[in-house]
């Protein structure tokens, strides 16, 4: 098998491309952020989540989600992340419900 330097030069311009979004949101907000709230930062408003889209030519915002994710995987584990997403409605994630054995 063997390997395709195209491959390599894509993930790398798109870590970068993502990484200046990061940075961009940072100065937009006028604050250090983690990547944790430059995540909701993005989920909150619309015309970031437009703006990060068309940075990286990215269909929807499950593939922006996912940016976040295969970036940095520990997000889905964030109290902070977590927190937010569960006081937001719009988001779509709800508490579990637990049943009792009858």
């Amino acid at each position: 098998m063997t390997h395709d330097p195209s491959t390599d030069l894509i993930d790398s311009e798109s870590t970068h491309l993502f990484l200046c979004f990061c940075t961009f949101v940072m100065n937009l907000k006028g604050k250090k952020m983690s990547i944790q709230n430059v995540f909701v930062q993005t989920l909150q408003d619309a015309k970031l989540k437009n703006v990060m889209k068309t940075i990286l030519n990215l269909e929807n915002d499950y593939e922006l989600v996912k940016t976040f994710l295969d970036f940095d995987p520990s997000i889905s584990k964030s109290k902070f992340v977590t927190r937010w997403c569960r006081g937001n409605k719009n988001v779509g994630v709800t508490k579990r419900k637990t049943y009792k054995n009858k």
